[in-house]
């Protein structure tokens, strides 16, 4: 979603007459999209900003985005910061910041999220230097579940409109995109905000009908949001990709119901068993949450061996972030940080075995993908449509398809060798 809506940034800007150069080189304005997921994610948002200062200390340094929507006051104490702006104000920024510039906004200028609960439809037709395009139908959540500052970052859950979305998708596939990622902060919530009917299933239906598109991938859905509809539509089509990022964040009924999520897990087993027994070659990608507070030793291992049981192509593990402003920040009982890294290690090292025991099922076979960019020395690396990306023995211009065989699995994801078959 952040990459969607960073190319919209940009695209304005371009509109606006001006050029958009490299982060890494030296620009008049710089616009940081910050996150604030985690506190990694503050740190890492507060050192881009500093850093832009460093490469021009003359430049007009903005920070937009979600760690400047739900704190500003911390943002302020960045001294490089010549402007900050929310999420809501990415939309005009290039009007704001231009006001900003000439003295007639304050530094901070954040109307707040949940103020303006509209959609704003982001209409784009070209991605810098991405093969594949990126499409958010979708923003907010509401489910605010106890760790999670998202809600408050992103505001109440509203949908594009679907004719809207089916002229962008069309407009994208037009320009030479082959493939889309459908995104939104809470994808699984698509159309509850809408009349006549409109869910994800039925949105996905009408994509796959669209000439000429060769694939459709969706991005992270939360269990219960995979209804018997949707299973039918994403394991009956073959222009969805067969990759479904699922979070788990724990696999202990008490943890989750300590977390506010609304499901358990042997809810979240019947979903990936389901797809995976209609679609064996799907990548079940996963969000593992470690050392939230009061995790015992037993609550942690109920988490293992769920994770062990199931047929996982990769984990994103996370130990348990404190965030300001959500209901886990009040809890007691916190993990110690040496517990939750070796609870982390742990599941990294099962998530390392499960990726490449993924990888290797498809060793040997002849395999399609959509090549993504050129790498010296006459190779080019394509991705699958269950998210595996491979090296190929011939160089290759990005968007095209092609099939080749897996001849070698790396430990790494991205290490993989194919042979162009043709």
């Amino acid at each position: 979603m952040n990459i969607h809506e960073t190319a919209y940034m940009e695209e304005q800007f371009k509109k606006a007459g001006y050029e958009v150069v490299p982060f890494e080189e030296e620009a008049d304005v710089y616009v940081v999209n910050t996150c604030t997921v985690t506190h990694t994610a503050d740190a890492k948002s507060r050192k881009a900003l500093r850093k832009a200062k460093q490469r021009n200390p003359k430049a007009f340094v903005v920070s937009t985005g979600c760690y400047s929507e739900v704190y500003p006051e911390e943002v302020e104490k960045v001294k490089e910061a010549d402007f900050i702006t929310g999420n809501t104000e990415k939309f005009r920024i290039v009007e704001l910041v231009e006001k900003r510039m000439r003295g007639e906004l304050p530094r901070v200028f954040v109307k707040g999220v949940w103020k303006d609960k509209r959609f704003y439809p982001l209409t784009l037709r070209q991605f810098e230097g991405k093969t594949r395009a990126f499409l958010k139908v979708q923003q907010g959540c509401q489910l605010f579940c106890s760790y999670c500052i998202i809600p408050k970052a992103r505001g109440a859950m509203v949908s594009m409109e679907p004719e809207e979305v089916l002229k962008q998708a069309e407009e994208l596939v037009k320009t030479g995109y082959k493939e889309i990622v459908l995104t939104g902060t809470h994808l699984g919530a698509y159309g509850i905000d809408l009349e006549r009917g409109w869910n994800l299933a039925k949105l996905v239906r009408k994509l796959t009908e669209i000439p000429g598109l060769y694939r459709l991938r969706l991005s992270s859905i939360e269990p219960l949001e995979f209804t018997d509809e949707l299973i039918d539509v994403i394991t009956s089509s073959e222009k969805v990709a067969p990759h479904f990022h699922i979070p788990l964040q724990s696999g202990s009924r008490t943890v989750l119901e300590r977390m506010r999520r609304r499901y358990r897990p042997e809810d979240y087993r019947r979903v990936v068993e389901e797809i995976v027994k209609r679609r064996p070659e799907s990548c079940i990608g996963t969000d593992v949450m470690v050392g939230f507070p009061g995790e015992t030793e037993g609550e942690f291992e109920e988490t293992k061996r769920l994770i062990e049981d199931l047929p996982f192509g990769y984990l994103h593990v996370f130990p348990y972030s404190k965030r300001e402003g959500t209901v886990a920040a009040k809890m007691k009982d916190s993990v110690p940080p040496e517990v939750k890294k070796e609870r982390a290690k742990i599941l990294r090292e099962i998530g390392k075995e499960k990726s490449i025991a993924f990888r290797k099922q498809f060793l040997g076979r002849e395999l399609e993908g959509l090549v993504l960019t050129e790498l010296s020395g006459g190779r080019s690396v394509a991705l699958t449509g269950n998210y595996t990306n491979v090296i190929l023995d011939r160089k290759l211009p990005p968007g095209e398809v092609v099939n080749f065989k897996l001849k070698e699995v790396g430990e790494k994801r991205e290490e993989n060798y194919g042979e162009v078959v043709g």
